[in-house]
């Protein structure tokens, strides 16, 4: 007898090669789901807070080791708390996965969009000069404006504050996140897009 026969004679005969070879196929299934899940944000097509710092932290050192050129958009929505309250949370998840599948649709692949907080996103941007960030953080705000989210007949629309700051050799990711998010809290001010701090 071959060694499979053997092994398979050690089951006791209960299982047939390809029954197991089905396990095993529907345990990797298994096992790829719940790494995606790990890292996926459980509303919207995004990666989650967790991943996401995971990301700023290696992009920090890569930028420190390698030089390069990197941005940090922060991303909040300005409505959802009064579409929440008026229309309620369905409707606000409606926004948060619209917003979400925008944010997707204006970044590159090489870019890391990711929902960081209940009204909060933020993007990793891959290869971009420090004054292209304006620019950037803008046109995601614009993109997001003209969405419409229909809710039981009424169109919903968002509107968001964008804030960034380039990722610098030597910052600290809880310092470049402290900067991204003055700048969005001044553009969310002057509802707009706000300036490096």
């Amino acid at each position: 007898m071959d060694r499979k026969s053997d092994n398979l004679s050690a089951l006791g005969g209960a299982k047939s090669l390809s029954a197991l070879e089905r396990e095993n196929k529907q345990l990797q299934a298994r096992v790829a789901e719940l790494e995606r899940l790990v890292v996926c944000d459980t509303l919207t097509p995004l990666f989650n807070r967790r991943h996401f710092m995971e990301e700023l932290d290696r992009w920090c050192w890569r930028t420190h080791r390698y030089g390069g050129e990197y941005g940090l958009l922060f991303i909040d929505v300005d409505n959802l708390k009064a579409v929440n309250d008026r229309e309620g949370h369905v409707a606000g998840d409606m926004m948060l996965i619209g917003i979400a599948k925008a944010l997707q649709g204006a970044v590159r692949r090489s870019d890391i969009a990711a929902r960081v907080g209940g009204d909060e996103f933020a993007v990793l941007l891959d290869n971009i000069p420090e004054n292209e960030l304006a620019g950037k953080a803008g046109r995601i705000a614009k993109v997001v404006g003209r969405l419409r989210i229909v809710h039981e007949g009424k169109s919903l629309i968002p509107s968001v504050s964008a804030g960034y700051t380039a990722i610098e050799a030597g910052v600290k990711p809880s310092e470049l996140l402290l900067r991204a998010d003055r700048s969005m809290y001044a553009a969310k001010q002057a509802k707009g897009i706000g300036p490096l701090t």
